[in-house]
């Protein structure tokens, strides 16, 4: 996820749990809209679980995939020396 969809993600999230709030404020005795409050506190924090493991897992492949490239230049300076 890029720069820019992540912060179009935080800012329509941060709408949405401010105007449930907000709404259940208003009526706090409506058991719907605290259960609407719970279930998307629970997605925001499962959704944020999910992008920092997206982002681990990246960097990983990334370092896994540097590595095999050097080991691949490094196997192909020995066939070098290799070659007549």
């Amino acid at each position: 996820m890029d720069l820019l969809r992540k912060q179009q993600y935080q800012l329509w999230y941060s709408y949405l749990i401010e105007k449930l709030i907000d709404w259940q404020e208003a009526k706090p005795n409506n058991k719907e809209l605290k259960n609407c409050v719970k279930a998307i506190t629970e997605i925001g924090i499962l959704s944020s679980q999910l992008i920092t493991e997206v982002e681990i897992l990246t960097k990983k492949v990334d370092h896994i995939r540097n590595e095999k490239n050097k080991e691949i230049q490094k196997l192909k300076e020995e066939l070098k020396q290799y070659e007549i």
